[in-house]
């Protein structure tokens, strides 16, 4: 069953503020789309909101958020642990770290789902689908699944083996197409035709997934707030590509900070494998598109930025940092010591991090934490053997 939240009142372009009746905007803000200024949506909420403290999950903030019943596998709760070594080895006060990849599908992928899953089933949806390199089509395909809901995943020829499989055994159906280009312009294609519900963005230059899912991110932000309560961290470090992880971080701080709960908002910094939001920070379009080629890293890859990721560090005082591809396995085995085996494309926070240390962005009183959005057990074990 999914009941919408009743608080739920409009929603809003991020880039152009205009107001926007409650509906389906799968391609941003049509205002914006009109000028060729792509931009995402997201939803005002009206009235108060309360934790629910006899709920786990996300249904304990289910009033924070645009479904107040949906599909739900357990997701969320994760732990945020304290990595003191690392901190000593870097000179900060302290190094945290936020184990999504303990979500029930192995990524943070998990908090979106539901929310794009209750919205295709509240619109009389019988498919939803996604463009996808492998976190979130692993996790659509099994949301999905506990849905009732039949799955489409459009990928390239890139695509693991491991995440393949995680796909098909969910029942999904697995699109191959050439490009990420043709991906999008498949899924596109079979949205208008076919009436499927997409989760990811299709047009360049990009928008951000379903506003609604990117919602279910505002609860780590709620979490984090909820372990740490004064002692919030300085800066946040997210792996970032399209930024919907990084959006939803920051809109789960503004509603605490709206709330009256936390007068600062915590310093995110996206971390990426080639200079892109660096550079729309120093001037650039953020519709420009950036060269680079990062297969190790395609959960972050792609010469793309979006609106909402350059608006997310604007308003909390961020910045970006690139890391190269060819650093990812050395981050991999070096967080691994420590006792958390990531992602590829999640271990270059530890990057991200080092490299802020030595540029002096970070004070020596820093209190840090970094998003480890997905586990390891998705690494081509033949780069570690």
């Amino acid at each position: 069953m999914t009941v919408m939240n009743s608080r739920v009142a409009s929603m809003y372009c991020l880039k152009c503020n205009s107001d926007l009746a409650i509906g389906d905007y799968f391609f941003g803000c049509p205002h914006c789309l009109a000028k060729g200024e792509n931009a995402s949506v997201s939803l005002r909420y009206a009235g108060k909101a309360a934790v629910n403290g006899a709920q786990k999950g996300l249904l304990r903030y289910s009033e924070f958020l645009p479904y107040e019943q949906f599909p739900t596998l357990g997701e969320g709760d994760t732990p945020l642990v304290s990595v003191p070594r690392l901190a000593a080895e870097l000179g900060l006060q302290n190094v945290g770290i936020k184990n999504e990849f303990q979500n029930p599908t192995g990524s943070h992928k998990d908090r979106m789902n539901p929310f794009i899953v209750a919205r295709a089933l509240q619109t009389g949806r019988t498919t939803v689908a996604a463009a996808s390199s492998g976190n979130e089509g692993v996790s659509l395909a099994v949301y999905a699944a506990a849905a009732g809901l039949a799955c489409k995943i459009v990928s390239t020829p890139a695509v693991t083996p491991i995440w393949k499989a995680s796909i098909l055994a969910a029942g999904a159906d697995l699109v191959i197409m050439e490009t990420p280009q043709a991906r999008w312009d498949y899924l596109r294609a079979k949205v208008e035709t076919e009436g499927w519900y997409p989760a990811t963005n299709m047009i360049a230059p990009p928008v951000g997934s379903s506003c609604y899912g990117i919602q279910g991110y505002k609860t780590i932000s709620y979490e984090i707030y909820e372990e740490c309560k004064d002692n919030l961290p300085d800066f946040i470090f997210v792996p970032v590509a399209r930024g919907d992880l990084l959006w939803g971080i920051y809109e789960g701080f503004a509603d605490l900070r709206k709330l009256g709960n936390i007068a600062k908002l915590p310093r995110l910094v996206a971390v990426e494998p080639l200079p892109r939001l660096e550079k729309v920070l120093a001037g650039e379009d953020y519709r420009t598109h950036y060269e680079g080629d990062t297969p190790l890293t395609a959960s972050i890859g792609g010469g793309t930025v979006t609106y909402q990721s350059k608006l997310a560090l604007e308003k909390t005082d961020g910045f970006a940092v690139s890391i190269p591809q060819d650093e990812a396995v050395q981050n991999v085995r070096r967080l691994a010591k420590y006792g958390f085996y990531l992602e590829l494309s999640s271990a270059l926070i530890l990057g991200g991090l080092i490299k802020s240390v030595k540029e002096k962005k970070l004070a020596p009183e820093a209190n840090v934490l970094l998003i480890a959005t997905s586990h390891g057990f998705k690494n081509n074990p033949e780069l570690f053997i």
